[in-house]
């Protein structure tokens, strides 16, 4: 295969006798790509990358960065192999935890029970009913003049701009009008779109228990040990490992969402590593912009009303 890329320098490299299939280094850049799937090589050498068919300036993004020049500064090939090493040392590692935390998940569910009742007997606030209401769960976790988004999952731009509320307006909007979700986000006077680069603060991360090993829970009985297991979890993070409960939400469906105070960086960063060993979908973690569901609201798929099983009112109300 005669290439103007340099292979020796691609990630996830899979090779057939016609093609190369690798991870895009123009994707890699920016975080995507992670299972290594864009980028081809064919015979021809000839590449494109399938995420951006026919895009000549992605195009020429991956050959700045792995293509073959004519000539070759030594100290950045020599910068370039370092960082492929420190990159693979650090994803070692991370298999490595995930691998251990995968193996110890039985004995952390087995040791931290938490069941529903004794969940809701925790929780610092009982008067959970009269949280059903939405603007009761903004009041008790936001500042009064926090902004926040509130709405349907399509409700972000222009057209949407009044989506986005002070805590202490959306007391006196109608509680119907308040959700279904809200990102665990603050935002800046005048935001009208619901993207990353918007956010103000992230006071929450909301954690996702969607399924163990990709395995969503299907019957009732499924459903029950789901529940049971996430809530464990759930307790583990926050006894033994020290992490700030903020509030759990059942979702009416599927889910039990536990909203922790954002923890410091490199906690964050490793629990996007470690989500899928302990059933959390990794991909929220550190996209407070995602919106999640509020509480008082009807489950479309289940017609089950969303609840709040456990609740820490927030200091800096």
């Amino acid at each position: 295969m005669n290439s103007s890329l340099d292979t020796a320098r691609l990630e996830k490299v899979r090779r057939t006798a016609t093609k190369i299939t690798a991870r895009c280094p123009a994707c890699a850049a920016v975080g995507n790509d992670k299972h290594g799937q864009h980028l081809v090589v064919m015979e021809s050498g000839k590449f494109g990358c399938a995420a951006f068919p026919g895009d000549r300036e992605h195009r020429r993004e991956i050959f700045a960065l792995v293509g073959i020049k004519t000539e070759r500064d030594p100290a950045e090939e020599r910068r370039w192999r370092l960082d492929r090493m420190t990159q693979a040392t650090e994803e070692h590692a991370r298999r490595k935890v995930s691998t251990a935390l995968r193996a110890k998940r039985a004995s952390i569910i087995a040791s931290h029970p938490w069941p529903e009742p004794a969940v809701r007997a925790d929780s610092p606030e009982q008067r959970l009913g009269s949280l059903h209401d939405p603007r009761q769960f903004l009041a008790a976790l936001f500042p009064s003049e926090a902004i926040v988004w509130t709405g349907a999952v399509n409700q972000s731009g222009r057209n949407h701009a009044a989506r986005w509320q002070t805590v202490e307006a959306w007391q006196d909007a109608p509680e119907h009008t308040v959700g279904p979700m809200v990102s665990p986000a603050t935002w800046p006077t005048g935001t009208v779109s619901r993207s990353a680069e918007n956010v103000a603060t992230s006071p929450f991360v909301v954690l996702d228990f969607d399924g163990f090993d990709g395995i969503k829970p299907e019957t009732p009985e499924a459903l029950r040990d789901h529940i049971s297991s996430s809530l464990a979890i759930t307790r583990w993070l926050r006894e033994s490992l020290g992490w700030h409960l903020a509030a759990v939400l059942f979702t009416g469906s599927k889910s039990i969402h536990s909203w922790f105070q954002t923890p410091l960086g490199a906690a964050l960063e490793s629990l996007k590593h470690t989500a899928p060993a302990l059933g959390v979908d990794a991909g929220l973690i550190g996209r407070p912009e995602h919106p999640c569901r509020l509480p008082g609201w009807l489950h479309e798929k289940t017609g089950n009303v969303s609840r709040v099983l456990w609740l820490q009112r927030s200091i800096t109300r």
